[in-house]
Formats: structure tokens, C-alpha cells, sequence
């Protein structure tokens, strides 16, 4: 009698045993579920975040001296901006060009206006990308005018297949790497110097 009142009370004890393995399975398979879900980031959320015109420049070795002149007219600010540019950077060699004791004149603080107006006859006040002034110089039968910050307009032609810029000196140069990202622009690199028309 004893064994048939112990058998029920171990048989209840077993169900409820079951039960609260299984429940604390599905507790912590839910709380492993919520910790997974919280660490997975949306792969749309994960940005690289881009330079500005500026830094990148400052971080490339290739354009020491194009970063020293922007030091020295303080148009960093306007480069460090929000704003959208599209910058013709000469590389070093592009400022080799120069006669030397010009370019050493240029540099010098007393002069920042004189190489202000130079650099202002780089930088374009909106995005152009390579194929937009390809694509311009094509309908514009052979040329394209294109209009600085500094109000100089440079001529686009095409040279093979790179993008050729001629000043109103008559300096000409071509866009050797083109359409690198800026989070403030874009960058195209030129190896030689635009000036101003004097």
C-alpha cells in the first residue's frame, strides 16, 4: 500500500522534473536568441567614414605641398567643410614644375592671396565626376568649359582617354587619378599647376 501511495508522488515529481528542464532549456535559448539578435549589426549601418578633401590629402604623402599651400591661405576650413567640392590636386610633381624661388615665394605668408587665387583655380564648387566632363566635352564637340571657385575657366578636353585641363595661361595638364571619394567631394589628381589669368 505504501508502494502503490510513493509510486504517484515520484511519477508527479519526474513530470514536474521534465517540465522545468525543458522550461529553463527554452529560458536560455531565448536569452542566447536576444543576446545573437543584439549583436548582429545591420550590415547598412556599417559605414566607412570617408575623409574630408583635406585629410586626405594631409595623410598622402604626394601631396605635401599642396597641403602646405592650403595651410598657408587658410582654405582649410572651407576644405574641412560639409560642403560639396570637386578638387584638381596637383601632385608634388605637378609643383615641381615650377620655378623653384617662385614656388618658395608663393609659400611664404606674405603671398597667401597670390597662391590663394592659384588654388581657388582648382577646386570646383559642386560634384563632377570624370564621366560628367567626358560626357560634357563630347556634346560640347571636342571641349568643355569649366568654372573654378576663383571664377577662372579651364578648358576639358580629352588626351587618349584621360581628361586634359588647359588654363587661360595656356598650362595644361592632365587628371592622372580620378574619382577618389571625399566625405566633402571628390578628388581628381592633375600633374601640373593651374594659374590664374594675370
Amino acid at each position: 500500500m505504501k508502494i502503490r501511495n510513493v509510486l504517484p508522488v515520484f511519477a508527479l515529481s519526474g513530470l514536474l522534473l521534465l517540465t522545468a528542464c525543458s522550461e529553463t532549456k527554452n529560458d536560455r535559448t531565448t536569452q542566447n536568441e536576444k543576446l545573437i539578435a543584439q549583436n548582429v549589426t545591420p550590415s547598412e549601418t556599417i559605414k566607412e567614414k570617408l575623409p574630408t578633401i583635406l585629410e586626405f590629402a594631409s595623410m598622402d604623402k604626394g601631396f605635401s605641398t599642396l597641403t602646405s599651400a592650403i595651410k598657408v591661405t587658410e582654405l582649410a576650413k572651407s576644405l574641412e567643410d560639409n560642403g560639396s567640392f570637386t578638387i584638381f590636386a596637383p601632385v608634388n610633381l605637378a609643383f615641381d614644375k615650377l620655378n623653384p624661388i617662385t614656388l618658395e615665394k608663393l609659400l611664404k605668408p606674405e603671398n597667401k592671396e597670390q597662391l590663394k587665387a592659384i588654388l581657388n583655380c582648382h577646386i570646383i564648387p559642386n560634384v563632377i565626376t570624370k564621366e560628367d566632363i567626358v560626357i560634357a566635352i563630347n556634346e560640347g564637340n571636342g571641349s568643355v568649359k569649366l568654372k573654378t571657385i576663383g571664377g577662372t575657366l579651364l578648358t576639358a578636353t580629352m588626351k587618349g582617354d584621360r581628361v586634359f585641363l588647359i588654363d587661360k595661361m595656356g598650362n595644361g595638364g592632365n587628371l592622372v587619378t580620378t574619382d577618389v571619394k571625399a566625405s566633402n567631394g571628390l578628388i581628381h589628381t592633375i600633374d601640373a599647376v593651374m594659374m590664374p589669368k594675370k
